[in-house]
Formats: structure tokens, C-alpha cells, sequence
């Protein structure tokens, strides 16, 4: 990952919807490393208040502008800052794309320890004549932006979350440029910190290792062609399902020349969801089965994205209705008259 000092710098800042990132951010925006270049879909949906009176509307045009300035700015090289709830595994892809172009990405996220206070929060803040998002939505996005935070730090080079839980913001965990983690608050760490990032983040250690272990013990030396999956540019890859963990999932792609395939780490958290640890069983090995990343406008996976063996792929496709049973053809179309 680049982090030299000459790698252009992604800033993200994210957190659920109501947790206070506005306070952390003005704040950032006065440090000299900060980039001039800040991406917000709630500044670019106050610009179009007079052109775009449904707010509706207002939002998600906005949130368009934002990810098309975004891309660009990935594209362009030029350090950026943005800011997210990052409740979508498209979310991440980000900071894939922005490392193969050379930047160094800096997570900067910004939580509460319940959904229900950020709930309070917007319902305060849309009295107020602010933005309003409906609470359902808000204790969705949190538990999924909760979910991915073990994933984001890991992508990240470098990270700081803070708990805004109380009057002011604390940092509780950060990231530093060698990959070390450390809790500023030691024994006083609050429980969400514990039981979202910090166990978390010792399971998917743990996951890598075992995954390590198993390809040593078949093949000395492979570990060394095991790969974290690149999920950023609609990338995908198939091949053979080696070994799943809780965590993991361990997919053999084999290259262009003989003895160039790598072992392809997944992290289930943002792979499409599937039937991982049936592709190792016997009656499925050899199986071919591609994981991809095509994510859509919303930044998640398609509906249809389900990875399993052919024939359960099979078998599903006939349940939906989408293919005909083996031996039968498929309906015909009706032949044009002209």
C-alpha cells in the first residue's frame, strides 16, 4: 500500500448518519495535511435547494454529483477528502481504487455507542430545519457501517475512530503507518469498541493464519501466492473454492501461465453472498465458480449476485423459474408474423 510522503491522500469520513461528523471534520479541515479538496453530498445538496425543491430528488442528485466527484478525483491523482455513512460494501471498493492509482488512504470514523442515540440526533436536527433521514434507515445504515468497520480499517493504512457518544468526541482506536492498533483509553475502551473492531479485527488475524497454516500443510511455500481480493472496478474471479472461515473465503485463480495463480482471499464481509463452505465438500470439488464485485448505484451487491456450485446454481435458477428442468427445452418466443 502506498504511504509515502509523496502518495496523494484519500481522506474518508464516514460513520452512520447522526453521529457528529461534521464536528471531527470541521476540525480536520484545519490541519495544513488536509486536502483542499472536500467531496460533501449534504454541502452539494444545500447548492441545489433553488433548482431542485424536493428534497428527495435534491438528495439523491446530490449523491450522484458527490460519487461522480469522487471517481474523478480517484482518477485525477489529486489528494481528496469525502464524506460517508459507509453502510455499503461498494463503499470500500473506494479504497481499492484509490491504492492501484497511488494514494494512501486515511479512515477518520465517527460512531455512537447505539443507533438509537443517532436516531434522537436527526430527529433533533430536522426540528431544526436539517437534514432528516427517515429511523429505520438510520439504525440500518448503523448496524451495516458497524459491520464493515473491521473491513475498513484493515483497507486503510492508516485510521482514527472516535466515540461521540458523550459531549465530545474521544479517540478509541487508531491505526498507525506500520498497521500496529492501539486503544488510547486502555481499560476504559468502551464495550461497542471491544465488540466491533478490536475482537473483530483479532478473529480475522486469526482467520488468515488458519488459512495460512492449511496451504502450508498441503504446500509448502504457497502461502506466499495468497492475496487479498482487489474489490474496486467491478473486478472478479473464478476458480476453486480451496478453504472458508468465518471470516474467509479462499478462492485458487489460476493465471495466464502455468504456475501463475494466486490463492485470492475474500473477506465474506463484502464477497456477494454464497454457499462458500458447500463448494468444499467432495461432491463439489473442482467446481469453478466466479466472486465478482459489480456493485451497484447503491454500493451493494446485485439481488441476483449468489455464488454456489453450478448444479445448486442450477437448481435455483429451475426454482425461480429462470431455466427449464434438464432433458426440457426452453419455452420458445413467438415467431414474428412479418
Amino acid at each position: 500500500m502506498p504511504t509515502g510522503e509523496d502518495a496523494p491522500l484519500m481522506v474518508v469520513l464516514a460513520g452512520p448518519n447522526g453521529s457528529g461528523k461534521s464536528t471531527i471534520t470541521n476540525a480536520l479541515r484545519g490541519e495544513a495535511q488536509f486536502p483542499k479538496n472536500y467531496i460533501n453530498a449534504d454541502d452539494i445538496a444545500v447548492s441545489l435547494k433553488a433548482d431542485v425543491p424536493d428534497e428527495n430528488r435534491r438528495n439523491l442528485v446530490a449523491a450522484n454529483m458527490a460519487e461522480d466527484q469522487r471517481k474523478a478525483a480517484v482518477v485525477g491523482g489529486k489528494p481528496f477528502a469525502f464524506e460517508t455513512v459507509m453502510s455499503t460494501p461498494g463503499k470500500l471498493a473506494l479504497f481499492d481504487e484509490a491504492h492501484t492509482k497511488g494514494f494512501g488512504v486515511d479512515l477518520v470514523f465517527v460512531t455512537t455507542e447505539s443507533a438509537q442515540i443517532n436516531k434522537v440526533r436527526v430527529e433533533n436536527r430536522a426540528k431544526l430545519g436539517g437534514h432528516s433521514v427517515d429511523g429505520d434507515k438510520i439504525v440500518e445504515r448503523y448496524e451495516r457501517a458497524m459491520g464493515l468497520l473491521p473491513a475498513a480499517v484493515e483497507k486503510a493504512d492508516t485510521a482514527r475512530i472516535y466515540d461521540n457518544t458523550g459531549k465530545a468526541p474521544m479517540l478509541v482506536a487508531q491505526k498507525h503507518p506500520d498497521g500496529h492498533m492501539s486503544y488510547p483509553l486502555g481499560d476504559k475502551t468502551p464495550e461497542w469498541v471491544v465488540e466491533r473492531l478490536q475482537k473483530p479485527l483479532e478473529q480475522r488475524e486469526k482467520s488468515r493464519a488458519e488459512l495460512a497454516t492449511s496451504v502450508e500443510a498441503t504446500r509448502p511455500g504457497a502461502s506466499s501466492i495468497m492475496v487479498d481480493a482487489d474489490i474496486g472496478r467491478g473486478l472478479s474471479y473464478k476458480g476453486l473454492v480451496a478453504k472458508t472461515t468465518d471470516s474467509h473465503v479462499m478462492q485458487y485463480v489460476p493465471g495466464h501461465e502455468s504456475g501463475s495463480g494466486k490463492l485470492v482471499v475474500h473477506d465474506r464481509s463484502l464477497a456477494p453472498p454464497g454457499d462458500y463452505a458447500a463448494l468444499t465438500r467432495p461432491e463439489h470439488r473442482g467446481a469453478q465458480v466466479e466472486i465478482g464485485y459489480a456493485f451497484g448505484a447503491d454500493g451493494k451487491h446485485p439481488p441476483t449476485a449468489h455464488v454456489a456450485a453450478p448444479a445448486v446454481a442450477q437448481a435455483q435458477q429451475q426454482q425461480q423459474g429462470q431455466m427449464p428442468p434438464p432433458g426440457q427445452e426452453p419455452p420458445q418466443a413467438p415467431r414474428s408474423k412479418l
